[in-house]
C-alpha cells in the first residue's frame, strides 16, 4: 500500500470526504486537508506533502496564485488541480506555473486516482532519473580526476627513464604524489643503513632548513609503523604533529618498497 500524504485544498467540505473516504484512505494514502487558500499555502510549505490537489476556486488565495506563492519559494510538490470550467487559457497558466495535471469538476472517485497514481508515478520515474543523472555526473567526475592522475603517472614516467639523477627522480615522484593527493606538502624519507632512522631524500612544499636537518626515529613513530607493518595509515581529524614540527589536520604515510629489499622507506603527503 502506498503511504504519500496528499494535501487537498479544498472549500467544499462534502468533496473534502470524497476524496479522503473514497479515494485517498482506501488506497493508502494519507490525507491532509485546507478549506481555504492561505490554509493551504502554509499547509504546503510546512507539511511538504507528496502531492497537493488543489482547487481553483477558493476564499483569501486563489489556486495560480497559490501556484505562483509556491514556485517562488522553489517548492517542487506535484500538483492536480481542479475547476468547474476547462478554460484552455486556465490549463496554460497552471501548467506553466508548475501544476502536473487535472481534472473537471465533478469528478469521480476513479478519474481523480487515475491522476494521483499517474502524477506520483511520473514523479517517481523524474526522481528516478535525477538520480540516475547525479550517479553518471559523479562518476565522470571520477573518471575524469582518474584519467588526469593516470596521464600525471604517464608524465612522470616518461621523466624518470630519461632521468640519471637519483635526487631528480625522486623529487618528481614526491611532486606527483602531492599533485595528486591535492596536498601541501610531501616528504620522501629512506631508511638509513642502520634502519633506525629516516632521512629525507626528497621534498616539495618544505623549507630547506627544516628539510636539511630532518631524521625520524622509526620506534614509536607512525611512519615507523608503517615500515613495520608494510601498510599505509591515514591520520585525519584532529591536528597532529608531523616530521616538520608543524601541525596538520590530514597525514597521509605509504611504505616504499623495492624488490627483494622490501620496505626501504615511508612517502608522507600533508
Amino acid at each position: 500500500m502506498a503511504e504519500e500524504r496528499v494535501l487537498v485544498v479544498e472549500d467544499s467540505f462534502e468533496t473534502q470526504q470524497l476524496l479522503a473516504e473514497l479515494v485517498l484512505e482506501p488506497n493508502g494514502y494519507r490525507p491532509l486537508q485546507a478549506l481555504d487558500g492561505e490554509e493551504g499555502l502554509r499547509m504546503a510549505l510546512e507539511e511538504q506533502p507528496d502531492l497537493i490537489v488543489l482547487d481553483m476556486q477558493l476564499p483569501k488565495l486563489n489556486g495560480l496564485e497559490i501556484l505562483e506563492a509556491l514556485r517562488e519559494q522553489k517548492v517542487d510538490i506535484p500538483v492536480i488541480f481542479t475547476t468547474v470550467r476547462e478554460s484552455v487559457e486556465l490549463v496554460v497558466q497552471a501548467f506553466r506555473l508548475g501544476a502536473r495535471d487535472y481534472v473537471i469538476k465533478p469528478f469521480g472517485p476513479q478519474e481523480m486516482l487515475d491522476a494521483i497514481q499517474r502524477v506520483l508515478a511520473s514523479t517517481a520515474l523524474r526522481e528516478e532519473r535525477d538520480q540516475l543523472t547525479q550517479q553518471l555526473v559523479k562518476a565522470n567526475e571520477r573518471f575524469q580526476r582518474q584519467l588526469q592522475e593516470l596521464n600525471v603517472i604517464y608524465t612522470v614516467g616518461r621523466s624518470v627513464t630519461s632521468l640519471l639523477d637519483v635526487d631528480r627522480v625522486l623529487s618528481r615522484v614526491v611532486e606527483a604524489a602531492v599533485y595528486m593527493a591535492d596536498a601541501e606538502e610531501g616528504l620522501l624519507l629512506l631508511l638509513d643503513e642502520a634502519r633506525t632512522e629516516l632521512y629525507l631524500r626528497a621534498a616539495k612544499g618544505v623549507e630547506e632548513k627544516v628539510a636539511r636537518n630532518l631524521r625520524v626515529k622509526v620506534d614509536d613513530t607512525v611512519a615507523g609503523r608503517v615500515i613495520e607493518t608494510d601498510r599505509p595509515v591515514l591520520i585525519s581529524g584532529e591536528s597532529a604533529k608531523i616530521s616538520t614540527g608543524y601541525l596538520a589536520k590530514t597525514l597521509l604515510y605509504v611504505p616504499l618498497r623495492v624488490p627483494e629489499r622490501g620496505v626501504i622507506g615511508v612517502l608522507e603527503v600533508i
